[in-house]
């Protein structure tokens, strides 16, 4: 359910007095990272980690091994962050605990 002009408005003054009163959690609130962005970090780093332990064992002459987890763990790290963090339906990134993606919800209402 969207929010009323007034509460807007009334949260907005809030959001603004928090600001003034306290400059140093205006800053770190700045500063920090949405869910989506930490998540998606992270999976880049263990995609990019598998990966290269893959080319390590390549070049270290255990080439079946070397390939095996250069493409399969690749792929399983990729199918398993598609089916815990994306909504099926709409493919939005949602936490894994919710049924229906607070995104479209947003948008339909």
């Amino acid at each position: 359910m969207p929010l009323s002009d007034r509460e807007l408005h009334t949260l907005s003054e809030l959001e603004n007095n928090l600001r003034e009163d306290d400059p140093g959690l205006d800053r770190s609130l700045r500063t920090m990272m949405s869910p989506e962005d930490t998540t998606s970090i992270y999976l880049t780093l263990s995609i990019l980690g598998v990966f290269a332990l893959g080319v390590a064992l390549l070049v270290a002459g255990w080439t079946l091994t070397g390939l095996a987890v250069t493409v399969g763990g690749t792929l399983w790290l990729l199918r398993w962050a598609s089916r815990r963090y994306y909504h099926p339906a709409c493919h939005h990134l949602v936490p894994d605990d919710t049924d229906q993606c607070p995104r479209c919800a947003a948008a339909s209402s």
